[in-house]
């Protein structure tokens, strides 16, 4: 959540030297405008181009203004419900879920098990779970469908064996 609120301050600081981009580009073209309005310059094949550059700038800023808005309306935001709902959901899978269904829900979240003497540590990619916890409302859990890391090797559990 602390990674969130700060992810979404740096989107808030983008976006408002975005708009001060859009708006300075505006004033370009109004001012460039009213000198052409006013005689004051000649509308020659450079100050065309001069204006094309502005207008390409302005169309930039405003298709980034849109894109961080749409990405900021597509997120969804993590709540203690949330997290309980995806924890029902993934006990509900394990439980009553077939292997294979129970292997791939655990690969979406899980990258890796150490297993030492004194302890067991489960490593995950947080992205992975928020992007799973950010689902529950679907009652899907985003699953990969690929293995990434086949074991090419030989390995101790050979079938058929000798």
């Amino acid at each position: 959540m602390e990674r969130r609120t700060s992810r979404q301050t740096e989107v808030a600081e983008r976006r408002c030297a975005l708009e001060a981009q859009r708006d300075k580009a505006k004033d370009k073209l109004a001012r460039l405008y009213r000198a052409i309005e006013d005689g004051v310059v000649e509308l020659d094949a450079d100050l065309k181009d001069r204006i094309q550059a502005i207008k390409q700038e302005r169309d930039l800023a405003e298709t980034a203004i849109e894109r961080i808005t749409d990405t900021a309306a597509s997120r969804t935001q993590i709540t203690p419900a949330r997290l309980a709902a995806f924890s029902d959901l993934m006990r509900d899978k394990l439980d009553t879920g077939d292997i294979h269904a129970r292997k791939a829900y655990l690969r979406a979240v899980i990258s890796r098990i150490e297993v030492g003497d004194e302890k067991i540590r489960i490593i995950g990619e947080k992205s992975n779970l928020e992007k799973a916890v950010g689902t529950t409302l679907t009652g899907k859990i985003p699953v990969s469908g690929l293995v990434r890391k086949w074991c090419t090797q030989l390995d101790s559990n050979q079938w058929p064996p000798d």
